[in-house]
Protein backbone atom coordinates (compact mmCIF):
# COMPACT_ATOMS: atom_id res chain seq x y z
CA UNK A 1 0.00 0.00 0.00
CA UNK A 2 2.64 2.54 0.91
CA UNK A 3 4.70 1.76 -2.36
CA UNK A 4 2.00 2.21 -4.49
CA UNK A 5 1.05 5.83 -2.61
CA UNK A 6 4.98 6.71 -3.44
CA UNK A 7 4.82 5.42 -6.41
CA UNK A 8 1.83 7.64 -7.35
CA UNK A 9 3.49 10.12 -6.25
CA UNK A 10 6.68 9.65 -7.85
CA UNK A 11 4.50 9.70 -11.44
CA UNK A 12 5.42 12.37 -13.66
CA UNK A 13 2.14 12.56 -14.94
CA UNK A 14 0.52 13.44 -11.41
CA UNK A 15 3.12 15.67 -10.70
CA UNK A 16 1.62 17.68 -14.24
CA UNK A 17 -1.95 16.94 -13.02
CA UNK A 18 -1.24 18.55 -9.96
CA UNK A 19 0.35 21.52 -11.56
CA UNK A 20 -1.97 21.76 -14.02
CA UNK A 21 -4.97 22.14 -11.30
CA UNK A 22 -2.68 24.37 -9.63
CA UNK A 23 -2.56 26.77 -12.84
CA UNK A 24 -6.50 26.46 -13.10
CA UNK A 25 -6.61 27.59 -9.05
CA UNK A 26 -4.55 30.18 -10.29
CA UNK A 27 -6.51 31.70 -13.07
CA UNK A 28 -9.56 31.87 -10.97
CA UNK A 29 -7.91 33.68 -8.29
CA UNK A 30 -6.45 36.09 -11.28
CA UNK A 31 -10.12 36.65 -12.43
CA UNK A 32 -11.81 36.97 -9.23
CA UNK A 33 -10.88 39.79 -7.06
CA UNK A 34 -8.54 39.00 -4.18
CA UNK A 35 -9.14 40.22 -0.11
CA UNK A 36 -12.66 42.46 -1.25
CA UNK A 37 -15.42 43.30 1.17
CA UNK A 38 -18.11 40.62 0.54
CA UNK A 39 -20.28 43.61 -0.48
CA UNK A 40 -18.07 43.70 -3.46
CA UNK A 41 -18.39 40.31 -4.65
CA UNK A 42 -22.90 40.65 -4.11
CA UNK A 43 -22.73 43.58 -6.45
CA UNK A 44 -20.28 41.79 -9.14
CA UNK A 45 -21.10 38.21 -8.64
CA UNK A 46 -25.15 38.63 -7.78
CA UNK A 47 -27.66 35.23 -6.70
CA UNK A 48 -30.36 36.59 -10.06
CA UNK A 49 -27.70 36.34 -12.87
CA UNK A 50 -24.61 34.11 -12.14
CA UNK A 51 -21.70 34.60 -13.73
CA UNK A 52 -20.78 31.79 -16.48
CA UNK A 53 -24.42 30.44 -15.44
CA UNK A 54 -23.11 29.05 -12.37
CA UNK A 55 -20.98 31.46 -10.25
CA UNK A 56 -22.33 33.51 -7.74
CA UNK A 57 -20.95 35.39 -4.20
CA UNK A 58 -22.30 32.82 -2.46
CA UNK A 59 -20.26 30.21 -4.19
CA UNK A 60 -17.23 32.30 -4.36
CA UNK A 61 -17.10 33.18 -0.38
CA UNK A 62 -18.36 28.97 0.02
CA UNK A 63 -15.12 27.84 -1.95
CA UNK A 64 -12.65 30.53 -0.87
CA UNK A 65 -12.43 31.75 -4.22
CA UNK A 66 -11.97 35.23 -2.86
CA UNK A 67 -8.43 34.17 -0.96
CA UNK A 68 -7.57 31.68 -2.94
CA UNK A 69 -3.55 31.79 -2.23
CA UNK A 70 -4.59 31.24 0.92
CA UNK A 71 -7.18 28.76 1.05
CA UNK A 72 -5.94 24.97 2.82
CA UNK A 73 -6.60 23.23 -0.16
CA UNK A 74 -4.35 25.73 -2.66
CA UNK A 75 -1.49 25.24 -0.18
CA UNK A 76 -2.22 21.63 0.35
CA UNK A 77 -1.74 21.47 -3.96
CA UNK A 78 1.52 23.17 -3.55
CA UNK A 79 2.59 20.84 -0.76
CA UNK A 80 1.42 17.87 -2.62
CA UNK A 81 3.37 19.30 -5.79
CA UNK A 82 6.52 19.94 -3.96
CA UNK A 83 6.50 16.04 -2.43
CA UNK A 84 5.82 14.65 -5.90
CA UNK A 85 8.62 16.45 -7.30
CA UNK A 86 10.98 15.55 -4.52
CA UNK A 87 9.70 11.72 -4.10
CA UNK A 88 10.23 11.85 -8.35
CA UNK A 89 13.63 12.59 -8.02
CA UNK A 90 14.34 10.24 -5.12
CA UNK A 91 12.98 7.38 -6.70
CA UNK A 92 13.39 7.59 -9.96
CA UNK A 93 16.02 9.97 -10.67
CA UNK A 94 18.56 9.14 -8.28
CA UNK A 95 18.95 5.26 -9.63
CA UNK A 96 19.48 7.00 -13.21
CA UNK A 97 22.39 8.68 -12.21
CA UNK A 98 24.02 5.76 -10.26
CA UNK A 99 23.66 3.76 -13.34
CA UNK A 100 25.19 7.01 -15.01
CA UNK A 101 28.42 6.50 -12.98
CA UNK A 102 29.09 2.76 -13.67
CA UNK A 103 29.29 3.90 -17.20
CA UNK A 104 32.83 4.09 -18.60
CA UNK A 105 34.06 7.35 -20.78
CA UNK A 106 37.35 7.96 -22.46
CA UNK A 107 39.64 9.32 -20.88
CA UNK A 108 42.50 10.11 -23.59
CA UNK A 109 41.33 11.10 -27.41
CA UNK A 110 43.34 8.23 -28.76
CA UNK A 111 40.28 5.67 -28.36
CA UNK A 112 38.10 8.48 -30.49
CA UNK A 113 40.58 8.13 -33.88
CA UNK A 114 39.02 4.27 -34.21
CA UNK A 115 35.73 5.41 -34.33
CA UNK A 116 34.37 5.84 -37.70
CA UNK A 117 32.96 8.82 -36.82
CA UNK A 118 36.14 10.54 -36.45
CA UNK A 119 37.17 10.72 -40.27
CA UNK A 120 33.86 12.26 -41.23
CA UNK A 121 34.21 14.88 -38.21
CA UNK A 122 37.75 15.50 -39.29
CA UNK A 123 36.89 16.12 -42.88
CA UNK A 124 33.91 18.52 -41.59
CA UNK A 125 36.26 20.63 -39.91
CA UNK A 126 38.63 21.07 -42.59
CA UNK A 127 35.44 21.57 -45.09
CA UNK A 128 33.99 24.25 -42.22
CA UNK A 129 37.34 26.19 -41.99
CA UNK A 130 37.78 26.22 -45.58
CA UNK A 131 35.01 27.68 -46.58
CA UNK A 132 34.13 30.28 -43.70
Amino acid sequence: MKQKFFRLLADLRFAIFILLLISFCSIIGTIIEQDQPIEIYKNNYPLTKPIFGFLSWDQILFFGFDHIYKTWWFLFLIFLFGCSLTICSFLQQLPSVNIARRCQFFRTPNPFYKLKISTILNNFLFFFFFFF
